[in-house]
């Protein structure tokens, strides 16, 4: 009997344990794609749900999956900020660039930063309804 319950209280102390590993990873993401946003006002039902980037040809590039959560349209305004290691800033900067999103619709938005000593980013928004 004592050995069942010892049995008992590892497995549930495993189980606790992998369920908080899985929950701190999902958390870790969503702070990572946080960290990489300069959101301004409110973006209504638009939130960013992947980032990506990766190298190519020694210049980064990005990607991040966008979704309208509601079912109204709304238009986003975005713009890429570039930062060398140091944080100083790569680049003249960029527009504000549109995108129309339908209701319940996912667009992509991608950017190639200015020169290969951009080695971070961050993306600025704003929306409206429209």
């Amino acid at each position: 009997m004592k050995s069942l319950l010892i049995a008992l209280c590892v497995a549930t102390s495993m189980l606790t344990t992998a369920t908080a590993m899985a929950q701190s990873v999902a958390h870790a993401a969503t702070e990572g794609i946080a960290s990489k946003l300069i959101v301004r006002g409110n973006l209504g039902g638009l939130q960013v749900i992947d980032l990506r980037s990766q190298m190519r040809n020694d210049v980064m590039a990005v990607q991040a999956e966008v979704y309208n959560f509601s079912a109204l349209d709304s238009r986003l305004y975005y713009r890429f900020r570039w930062t060398d290691s140091g944080g100083m800033q790569v680049g003249d900067g960029e527009v504000w660039k549109p995108v129309l999103f339908l209701g319940n619709q996912t667009q992509y938005l991608k950017a190639t930063a200015p020169s290969p000593r951009a080695t971070e980013f961050m993306i600025e928004m704003s929306a409206e309804a429209r």
